[in-house]
């Protein structure tokens, strides 16, 4: 007896696997409530940085619409479902088990009913009827129940987490694909300007040609500017199509019927700061269901430890029983059971001790991933912010160059309409100052995604 109550006391101090850097971080959740949910909050609209009404209208349409949200939405519901499933063990089963049989005992049974004179009740009928209410209650005595109700509220909370973070994802691609749109549209305002000066050029060059002043060649040389830069418009517009698209999926619609207006990129950036805020990477949403994983992974230490421990059982039944069905209503018919059950665990092939020690490998595994999505979120931060400074950096020395290819266009356009140069310098000079145009409005609209990538990363806006 003393060997078997040190087992089983001995068992209260096998040590749960500690966190090193998670477990510092998480907070107190013994007090949680799933009804002060993290999705209950309200969305950060860090998009309204940008001050575009139209994109702050896809955005709501967005995270009304997205079917990935819809997804998401059901599994919180699941995992806030399971909460009160487990809290459902604080109370006692109840079951009402009316039972009702007819049994022949055979004159070989084990045990005989004596008659009078010694004579000896061979086959005998027997008639039960019952309408038992049988009670069970186990007594939490280990905290068993209360720590899977804990386990059961941090998955909650890991899965509302989820929620946010896919609200982020969306809303973050939602702007990326926009932004892009717009990019795309101001290019292609670059190439229709373009291709109106060049029509007004090919008329110069036929009316030189006509005077006689240059060749045919000049002319087709004209033509196929026009040309060429109208067929780069034509691939915009099928990248148009394709974005439009992806934007349409987002937001819940049918590509068919979805059309969004022309646009163009918005004049003035949205200011970000000279450094990052790396505190703020915290609140990110995947870390924070990260967080709540670690915390439910170390309650279900806890859980598994009490598979070693004692189970204590209150039990009761009380109801009618009767041997016919007439008099089953009858006050002697009254009939009640109390009673209690201890289980101990005495030899399960080591199987409780092996899963304690899985349950402490889970902790360690989340408290790994954890650590690596803080660096992974630290560095994606510091990229996008890095990125931005020396786009910003390119724009200056860019807008420098565009300026005087510019300059450089209208010289040589003046200069060939005098008969001061030849045509190939005035393409050539055309054709420069298109392509630092274009590059213009790529370097914008990079500078854009990676805002909105350094949101993205910060979790939200700064």
């Amino acid at each position: 007896m003393k060997g078997l109550l040190k087992y089983i006391f001995g068992a209260l101090t096998v040590g749960s696997t500690s966190l090193s850097y998670a477990q510092q971080t998480n907070p107190d959740t013994s007090n949680s409530s799933v009804s002060e949910s993290y999705s209950d909050r309200p969305v950060d609209e860090w998009w309204t940085v940008f001050k575009d009404p139209l994109l702050d209208s896809l955005e709501k349409t967005g995270l009304a619409n997205n079917l990935d949200l819809q997804e998401v939405v059901s599994r919180v519901e699941e995992a806030r479902t399971r909460v009160k499933v487990a809290e459902s063990y604080w109370y006692p089963s109840v079951r009402l088990t009316p039972y009702i049989a007819k049994q022949s005992l055979a004159p070989n049974r084990p045990t005989t009913i004596q008659l009078q004179e010694g004579q000896v009740l061979n086959r005998y009928m027997l008639n039960t009827y019952q309408v038992p209410l049988d009670v069970s209650y186990e007594v939490d005595i280990w905290h068993k129940v209360k720590n899977q109700v804990l386990t059961s509220q941090q998955l909650a909370e890991a899965t509302e987490a989820e929620y946010k973070a896919a609200q982020l994802t969306i809303t973050t691609e939602i702007a990326r694909i926009y932004l892009l749109l717009q990019s795309v549209d101001t290019e292609r305002q670059v190439l229709q300007q373009s291709i109106g000066l060049r029509d007004s050029t090919l008329q110069i060059v036929r009316a030189r040609y006509t005077a006689g002043l240059v060749s045919q060649m000049d002319v087709q040389r004209a033509d196929t500017e026009v040309a060429n830069t109208k067929f780069q418009l034509e691939a915009l517009n099928r990248s148009r199509m394709e974005v439009s698209m992806s934007l349409a999926v987002l937001l819940g619609v049918s590509p068919t019927d979805f059309k969004i207006r022309q646009g163009s990129l918005p004049v003035f950036l949205p200011h970000v700061p000279a450094t990052a805020p790396t505190d703020l990477i915290y609140r990110r949403p995947d870390l924070m269901q990260t967080e709540r994983m670690v915390a439910a992974a170390n309650s279900q230490v806890e859980v598994a430890k009490t598979a070693v421990l004692p189970r204590f059982n209150l039990i009761g039944s009380v109801g009618l029983t009767s041997r016919e069905l007439s008099p089953l209503l009858n006050q002697n018919s009254g009939t009640y059971l109390l009673g209690g059950t201890i289980s101990v665990p005495v030899f399960e092939g080591f199987r409780n001790k092996n899963n304690i020690v899985i349950a402490q490998q889970q902790v360690q595994t989340l408290n790994a991933t954890y650590q690596k999505r803080i660096l992974t979120a630290v560095q994606e931060a510091e990229t996008a912010l890095a990125n931005l400074q020396q786009l910003s950096q390119q724009a200056v020395i860019q807008q420098q160059a565009l300026e005087s290819a510019q300059k450089t266009r209208q010289y040589a356009r003046e200069l060939y309409v005098k008969g001061l140069t030849s045509f190939l310098e005035a393409v050539d000079a055309e054709r420069t100052a298109l392509e630092l145009e274009r590059q213009s409005v790529n370097l914008k609209g990079q500078q854009l995604l990676y805002t909105v990538a350094y949101i993205k990363a910060l979790g939200g806006s700064w």
